[in-house]
């Protein structure tokens, strides 16, 4: 664990989210770390947020806690005199290379339009609504997003950002973000991987979306 926590305090800048595989969780678990930026650009009352935080190992959750309190935000100004969250996620290593089968792949025609939520207590207050051509987020600390959506395949889609209301995400205008659908869990909710196409990081990163 030590050496585990080692590798993950060397990244200096702090992301909004960030993933990391496991065996310990079903599917994907979350630590939720609250703080809020002075005028200054820096952060203080940095903790963990029990109440939205699923994850339990404890070396897990103080290693966020610290591998937090070492970074930097990439744009800190742009956050001042405000609260914000960040998320750090836990997957199953099962989903490493986890692929939906050809037999469930019709089955989600289902979730190309219509209203969904993200099972993940950190975004518990995000309605996604889905049309023909576009997905629109609003809730939490994520604002307004406005994507267009495309899909490539019944079970795969992309999303490029075209539209952000928190000047903290501007900068995200234009990013394409490949995903998915890797897992059924029942008629309403699946299980995607996600990953920006148009940047060098592009770790995977996973979730689960409910129809409503």
């Amino acid at each position: 664990m030590k050496n585990i926590l080692f590798l993950f305090f060397l990244i200096i800048s702090i992301p909004s989210i960030s993933q990391t595989f496991v065996d310990d969780v079903d599917r994907v678990a979350v630590v939720v770390i609250d703080y809020c930026v002075d005028e200054d650009g820096e952060c203080y009352d940095i903790k963990i947020n029990d109440e939205k935080s699923s994850y339990k190992n404890e070396g897990w959750r103080i290693g966020c806690l610290e591998h937090f309190k070492k970074g930097k935000l990439r744009f800190p100004l742009k956050m001042a005199n405000a609260c914000w969250q960040s998320v750090y996620h836990f997957v199953n290593s099962k989903y490493k290379n986890y692929e939906l089968s050809e037999a469930e792949r019709l089955k989600c025609k289902t979730f190309h339009q219509g209203q969904y939520k993200y099972e993940n207590p950190a975004y518990s207050e995000t309605i996604i609504s889905r049309r023909k051509n576009l997905q629109i987020e609003k809730g939490g600390y994520g604002g307004t997003q406005v994507y267009r959506i495309k899909w490539t395949d019944v079970h795969k889609y992309q999303l490029e950002s075209i539209k952000m209301s928190l000047e903290k995400d501007k900068h995200k205008i234009g990013n394409i973000i490949v995903v998915e659908i890797i897992e059924l869990l029942n008629e309403k909710t699946y299980l995607y991987k996600a990953h920006f196409l148009n940047k060098e990081d592009d770790t995977p990163m996973f979730g689960i979306i409910t129809k409503i």
